[in-house]
C-alpha cells in the first residue's frame, strides 16, 4: 500500500476509489459505491486486507462528510470533489454501516492496515484519524 500519512485518504487506493465517484451525481448513485465498499469491510470473515481497509475508511468518511463537508479538510484533494454531490441525504442505513466499519478498522486483530500503520510505528495516529472520523457517528 502507497501511503503518504494516517488520514483516511492519504493512500493510494483511497484516492483511487475517488474516481468511482466521476459519473456519480445523485444519492441513488453515490451510496451503493459506498455501501458496496463498507459492505466489503463488514462481510470479511477473517482478516481485512489492507486495501479494503483503506477503501472501507474512506467511504466511512465520505458518509460522514456528506453531512460535514468541512470535515474533508486537507483530504479534499483526494477525496472526490464536490462532496457531497447534491443536497439529497444518503440512505440513514448507511450511518450505521460507517460506524460498523470505523469500528472494525481501528482493532488491530484481523486488520491488515492497522497492523501495517503499526509496524511503521504510527499505530496511534491512525487510530486518532478513525476516532476523529467515529465521533461524528453516533
Amino acid at each position: 500500500m502507497g501511503a503518504w500519512d494516517e488520514s483516511v485518504f492519504g493512500n493510494d487506493e483511497a484516492a483511487d476509489f475517488s474516481f468511482e465517484f466521476d459519473d456519480a451525481d445523485t444519492a441513488a448513485k453515490v451510496a451503493p459505491i459506498i455501501e458496496n465498499a463498507l459492505d466489503s469491510v463488514l462481510a470479511a470473515t477473517a482478516d481485512v486486507e489492507a486495501p479494503e481497509g483503506a477503501i472501507g475508511l474512506a467511504a466511512a468518511a465520505l458518509v460522514v462528510a456528506w453531512s460535514e463537508p468541512e470535515m474533508l479538510g486537507g483530504d479534499a484533494t483526494y477525496a472526490p470533489e464536490p462532496w457531497p454531490r447534491t443536497a439529497e441525504p444518503l440512505p440513514e442505513h448507511l450511518n450505521a454501516k460507517a460506524a460498523a466499519v470505523l469500528d472494525r478498522m481501528k482493532d488491530a486483530t484481523g486488520n491488515e492496515l492497522a497492523q501495517l500503520w503499526a509496524e511503521s510505528g504510527q499505530a496511534s495516529g491512525f487510530t486518532a484519524e478513525i476516532e476523529r472520523w467515529r465521533s461524528h457517528l453516533s
